[in-house]
């Protein structure tokens, strides 16, 4: 019997408990998902394995490969943008305003824009 749904369900729920303990910090999240595709490769047999209609369930196995690929590089995006925005404002200590230095914004529109460049 295949219990496949139920250990991805289990793999899911691990690897939140474990970015709940990253505080943000995108090394750690990284992290946090180069443990969910191991994890994700040890539930999934190799496709030669299957007896049934390989290309189906190939496709249903890499498209929570995919999902779970594009989740946690999103979550990796939205720490460093927290990041960057931290460090902007604390640069500042208030709000971003007319008055502030344009340089300042210009070099958060770069990390921005690496940041959506990089993982979006």
């Amino acid at each position: 019997m295949t219990n496949y749904s139920t250990e991805i369900i289990e793999c899911l729920a691990s690897w939140t408990q474990e970015l709940q303990t990253c505080q943000g910090d995108p090394d750690r999240i990284e992290q946090c998902g180069k443990e969910l595709k191991k994890r994700l490769d040890s539930i999934f047999p190799p496709s030669t394995k299957l007896e049934f209609d390989n290309d189906k369930i190939s496709y249903i196995f890499s498209t929570l490969f995919f999902l779970s690929n594009r989740l946690n590089k999103a979550l990796i995006g939205l720490a460093e943008t927290d990041k960057a925005i931290n460090n902007l404002v604390s640069e500042e200590r208030t709000t971003i305003n007319e008055a502030s230095n344009n340089q300042d914004r210009q070099e958060f529109r770069k990390i921005l824009n690496k940041i959506l460049s990089d993982y979006y």
